[in-house]
C-alpha cells in the first residue's frame, strides 16, 4: 500500500536548487536511507515529507492511514515532564482511554448496575488493549533501555539532560509513536556502539516503512533495503543495502559516461560529415543529417559530485618508541571514582581506540590526558618528543562570529593568503565559502574546519574524539585514508564501526570503571566479545489481562481511599456544627442555675471534641497515605 506520494516538488535556497521536480511514493513497506553530501538538502526533505516545511511548487499527498512520526524540536512545554511522561506522550491516545478507564472503574464501584456505563468500559478496554495498552510501558522502558538511559533515571526531568541525552528522548518517543511512516534524522549521532546495535536490531523487527537520514555506513546497511541519492535537486534510487548503492552507483555513472562519450564522438563525426558536404556532392545526406543532429536529445555531461576534501596528517618527527604510559591510574570526579586502576601503554606509530558506553569514562580518560583532570592515584606519563593535538567533539576551539578563513589565520598570522586558501581547500572551503561566518556553516563544515584548525600544525600524536560526527561520507572515508597513511601516533574515540574497522589497529575497551586491552583490529575485538555484545531487542512482556486486572484493582482501591477521605471531612463537618450548636446553647439558652443541664451540656462537649480530634487524626493519616 502507498503510503505517501510527491509529484514534481521543487525547493531552492537563494540560488541552491534543493529539489528539481522530484516525484517518488513510499510503500508500508519501505526501508529507505537517504543519503548525500553536507547541506545538500537530505533535513529539508524530512521537513517537507512531515508537514514542517513549505516547497516553491509541486505537492505531497498522504494516504488516509499514512501516520508519520518525526522527532520534534525541544520544546519548552517537554522540559520539566520526566524522561518516561515525554516518550509517553508520543501515545497520548492511550493515556486518555486509560485515564476515562480509571475514572469508569471509580463510577462503577459506586454505581455497579449502570449499563451504559459498562458497555462503555468494555468498549474502552477493547481499543485500550487493541492500541498496544497493556504492554505500553514496558515497551517504552524497553527501548529507553535499549538508547542507554539507565532505569534510574527515567523519572528525571528532560530539563536535566545534557544536549545528546534529549536527543536520545526524541528519538525514543519517535520509536514508540503509532506512526506507520518514521522519519529519522542521523538517529546514531549521540548513540555508542551498542545503543546502535540496538537500534539496528529493533528497526529490522519493525513492522513499519522508515526513512533515515544517516552516513554511518555500517548502520545504513544493516537497516534499508532502498537507497535514495540527492544531488543536484534530484533523487536517484538504488535497490539494495548501502554496499550494493556504492556498486551500483558506480557502475551507473561508468555506463553514463561511456553514453555520453559516444555519442558526442558520433555528433563530431556527423559535424564534420556535414561541414565537408553541405555545398558539395552529398548536400542532401549533409541536410538529412543536420536534420538528425536538431532532433536527437543530447545526453548531459555525467555529473559527479564536487570533489571531496582532500585531507592530508602529517607528523612532526620521530617521537621516541614509548608515547604514552598509563599505570594503575584511577580518574573520577568529588572524590567518587569513575575509571579504577587502568593501565596502557601506547607505542610509536599505533592507532588505538577507546570504545566503551556513553557514560563509562572516555572522556574522563581524554580529559586526564590533556592535563584538565588529575588523577586520584597511579601515574600518567607521555614520552620523550612527543607532540600532542587534540581534537574536541565540542569543536570548543571555534569563534561563531569568525570568517572561515580569519579562524585558521589566527595559527599562522604571517603566512599568505594563497597559503591559507589552499590548505582550507583541501577540507573542501573553496572560493567564496572561505569568507563564511563560522556561526553559519553546517554542523559537517563546522566538524571539517576545526579538523583544519588541528591539522595545520604538524603533531605525532593525535587525540580525536569523535572526528566523524556530521561528517558526510566523502569527508570520513578521505579522514579514513589520511589517518590510515599517517605515520604517527593515534588514541580515537568513535561510535562508528566502519571508521574503527578502517583506521585502528589495537582496542582499549572501558567497560564498569575498568580498561581491556585488545591487540588486534576492531574484528579481533568484536569476535572477542561475541557473546557480549550480541545485542537483541528484548523480548516484550505481554502482562495482559493480568496486568489490566490488577490496574483494575489498583483503580478500586484509590477509589475507596478517596472516599474514605471525602467520608471523614464530612464527619468532621458535621461534629464541628453540633459543637457550634452546643456551644450556642451554653452561652445563650441553659440557664446558670441549671446545674444538671450545664454539666450535661459540658460532658458532651468534651466527648465532641475528643471524636474530633481523632477524626482529624484519622485524616491527617489518609492524606498521608494518599498517592494518586
Amino acid at each position: 500500500m502507498t503510503l505517501l506520494a510527491a509529484e514534481n516538488l521543487s525547493k531552492k535556497f537563494k540560488d541552491q536548487v534543493i529539489l528539481d521536480g522530484v516525484s517518488f511514493t513510499i510503500g508500508d513497506t519501505d526501508r529507505i536511507g537517504l543519503v548525500g553530501r553536507n547541506g545538500i538538502g537530505k533535513t529539508t526533505l524530512l521537513e517537507i515529507l512531515a508537514g514542517k516545511g513549505g516547497v516553491d511548487s509541486g505537492q505531497v499527498t498522504s494516504a488516509r492511514a499514512c501516520a508519520i512520526d518525526y522527532v520534534e524540536q525541544e520544546k519548552h512545554e517537554y522540559l520539566d515532564l520526566t524522561l518516561f511522561d515525554f516518550v509517553a506522550g508520543a501515545r497520548q491516545d492511550l493515556l486518555d482511554r486509560r485515564h476515562e478507564l480509571a475514572n469508569l472503574e471509580d463510577y462503577l464501584a459506586a454505581n455497579p448496575h449502570d449499563q451504559s456505563a459498562i458497555d462503555r468500559h468494555g468498549k474502552l478496554s477493547e481499543q485500550f488493549e487493541a492500541g498496544g495498552g497493556f504492554d505500553f510501558e514496558n515497551e517504552i522502558k524497553s527501548i529507553l533501555t535499549g538508547l542507554g538511559f539507565e532505569k534510574e533515571r527515567l523519572n528525571q526531568k528532560v530539563r536535566s539532560f545534557s544536549g545528546g541525552e534529549k536527543n536520545r528522548a526524541g528519538l525514543a518517543r519517535l520509536l514508540a509513536g503509532a506512526g506507520n511512516l518514521l522519519l529519522l534524522d542521523e538517529p546514531t549521532n549521540h548513540l555508542d556502539i551498542e545503543s546502535t546495535a540496538w537500534l539496528e536490531e529493533y528497526l529490522r523487527k519493525l513492522n513499519k516503512a522508515y526513512i533515515i537520514v544517516s552516513h554511518d555506513r555500517a548502520f545504513l546497511n544493516a537497516t534499508v533495503d532502498v537507497v535514495w541519492e540527492i544531488a543536484y535537486g534530484k533523487i536517484e534510487r538504488y535497490v539494495g543495502g548501502f554496499d550494493r548503492y556504492l556498486e551500483e552507483r558506480h557502475d551507473r555513472r561508468r555506463l553514463a559516461e561511456h553514453h555520453y562519450k559516444h555519442q558526442q564522438q558520433e555528433i563530431a563525426r556527423t559535424e564534420e560529415f556535414i561541414r565537408r558536404n553541405m555545398a558539395g556532392q552529398k548536400t542532401k545526406q549533409a541536410q538529412s543529417k543536420l536534420k538528425y543532429l536538431n532532433r536527437i536529445k543530447r545526453l548531459p555531461p555525467p555529473r559527479t559530485d564536487q570533489s571531496g576534501p582532500v585531507i592530508k596528517v602529517e607528523s612532526s618527527g620521530r617521537s621516541f618508541s614509548h608515547v604514552l604510559s598509563i599505570e594503575r591510574v584511577t580518574l573520577g570526579y568529588d572524590g567518587a571514582p569513575v575509571v579504577e586502576n587502568i593501565s596502557l601503554d601506547l607505542y610509536r606509530g599505533e592507532k588505538v581506540a577507546l570504545v566503551g558506553r556513553n557514560g563509562s569514562g572516555k572522556s574522563t580518560i581524554l580529559k586526564a590526558l590533556i592535563g584538565e583532570l588529575e588523577p586520584f592515584s597511579g601515574s600518567l606519563k607521555l614520552g620523550t618528543n612527543v607532540d600532542v593535538a587534540y581534537f574536541d567533539q565540542d569543536l570548543a576551539d571555534l569563534d561563531p562570529a569568525q570568517s572561515v578563513i580569519d579562524s585558521l589565520w589566527d595559527l599562522d598570522p604571517v603566512a599568505e593568503a594563497f597559503t591559507i586558501r589552499s590548505f582550507l581547500a583541501r577540507f573542501g572551503f573553496t572560493g567564496e565559502d572561505v569568507f563564511k561566518v563560522i556561526g553559519s556553516l553546517s554542523g559537517g563544515e563546522k566538524t571539517k574546519l576545526s579538523l583544519a584548525r588541528l591539522l595545520y600544525r604538524p603533531a605525532n600524536f593525535i587525540i580525536l574524539d569523535e572526528p566523524t560526527n556530521h561528517l558526510d561520507i566523502d569527508a570520513r572515508e578521505a579522514l579514513e585514508k589520511a589517518l590510515r597513511e599517517y605515520d604517527g601516533s593515534l588514541l580515537v574515540v568513535s561510535h562508528d564501526r566502519y571508521f574503527l574497522a578502517k583506521v585502528a589497529n589495537r582496542i582499549a575497551h572501558v567497560s564498569n570503571g575498568y580498561v581491556s586491552v585488545y591487540d588486534g583490529d576492531y574484528a579481533y575485538f568484536r569476535d572477542r566479545l561475541e557473546q557480549a555484545s550480541a545485542v537483541t531487542v528484548e523480548p516484550r512482556e505481554k502482562p495482559g489481562k493480568q496486568a489490566y486486572l490488577a490496574f483494575k484493582e489498583e483503580s478500586k482501591r484509590r477509589s475507596r481511599h478517596r472516599k474514605k477521605i471525602e467520608s471523614t471531612r464530612e464527619q468532621i463537618a458535621e461534629r464541628e456544627s453540633e459543637l457550634a450548636d452546643l456551644e450556642n446553647r451554653l452561652a445563650n439558652e441553659i440557664a446558670t442555675d441549671d446545674w444538671e443541664g450545664l454539666e450535661r451540656a459540658n460532658r458532651q462537649k468534651a466527648e465532641l471534641e475528643n471524636v474530633i480530634l481523632q477524626l482529624y487524626v484519622e485524616l491527617e493519616e489518609l492524606e498521608a497515605d494518599r498517592d494518586d
